[in-house]
């Protein structure tokens, strides 16, 4: 028989004991052996820390560590993620609820041919219901389509280690990791995707997701003619941002006019700071805005459709926040 891959599970936790105890318990149900369970604490001040100390006692794989100081969700995932000794990296929520099944369905699938990253769809019903699976989306997860923002959640994804150390860290940089991760495996087309899902993700007032949403649908109250207006100016304030030129200038590097092509030529412009540049830029988006817009993001179609891609990158960094410092970065 051939020997299984470890898989060490990495969870970030900070004040998540309502949720905690039910997402621990899936974990441990899981039909694939865990290698080990890594969480890293972001000085919770509630009853999370107690929780996990019980969870640890019974189970030695378990192995908790507590920042000093609150230090936010992307450099805490990266502490948790170095002291993660497996060959997969599983990367877990505080607050959804895994199928028994997602360790071994993601072993399967990433090991088939040899890809870096595996992710399941998840569910997002408001209570978990295993056998309810048709309440779910299908994420598009070409380099295309993650050019302007993440569809794959970390809660979904399964990583090979030896891959993660290779594309480095963007723990100090605004967007969220979950993004970095799978622009890069996209860019090595090395991603495969379990066609069920896997996750009941839990959407709460209190998450990141619901936090980040926030500010996004806050902002889309504007007028339906304000990124028009002011999306120039704030795509030219932007993309002086150290985050979003560390972003693209990653994407720039690793295509060629041969590897992902329309990516490099669209970077290429995005990030001269030639105004004729940003014109051919926009006739770029618009001439490829089959493969820039997936599906699941299409609002319009025909000449509506073609003239909104003119002007995506006014559209997409009016309504931006990867690349805007945010409390939410910080628990």
């Amino acid at each position: 028989l051939m020997e299984k891959k470890t898989v060490s599970v990495v969870m970030c936790t900070y004040n998540g004991e309502r949720f905690l105890r039910e997402q621990m318990d899936s974990i441990l149900a899981q039909t694939y052996p865990i290698h080990e369970i890594i969480i890293s604490d972001d000085c919770s001040t509630d009853g999370t820390i107690d929780i996990l100390r019980e969870y640890a006692a019974k189970h030695t794989f378990i192995k908790i560590h507590q920042n000093a100081r609150n230090i936010g969700f992307n450099s805490n995932f990266y502490h948790a993620f170095n002291r993660a000794t497996g060959e997969y990296i599983a990367i877990s929520d505080q607050d959804d609820i895994w199928f028994p099944q997602k360790i071994e369905e993601q072993v399967k699938q990433i090991s088939t041919e040899n890809h870096n990253l595996c992710f399941s769809e998840s569910i997002t019903t408001d209570t978990y219901q295993e056998t309810q699976v048709e309440n779910y989306k299908t994420r598009p997860f070409t380099a295309e389509s993650l050019f302007f923002q993440s569809t794959i959640p970390g809660h979904n994804m399964l990583v090979r280690k030896v891959f993660l150390e290779s594309i480095g860290s963007c723990h100090d940089m605004t967007f969220f990791y979950d993004w970095w991760i799978s622009i890069n495996a996209a860019l090595e087309d090395s991603i495969v995707r379990c066609t069920s899902p896997l996750v009941w993700h839990r959407v709460h007032t209190h998450s990141v997701t619901s936090t980040t949403g926030l500010i996004i649908s806050k902002a889309r109250k504007h007028s339906p003619i304000a990124p028009y207006i002011y999306g120039l100016g704030h795509f030219l304030k932007i993309r002086k941002n150290k985050s979003w030129i560390f972003f693209y200038k990653n994407i720039y590097q690793k295509t060629s006019i041969i590897h992902h092509p329309i990516l490099h030529q669209i970077t290429q412009k995005l990030l001269s700071h030639n105004p004729i540049a940003l014109i051919h830029a926009c006739f770029l988006f618009m001439k490829y805005r089959e493969e820039m817009y997936p599906p699941l993001s299409r609002n319009s179609k025909g000449v509506i459709f073609a003239i909104r891609s003119f002007f995506t990158p006014f559209l997409f960094f009016y309504y931006d926040r990867n690349f805007q410092e945010r409390e939410s970065l910080i628990q």
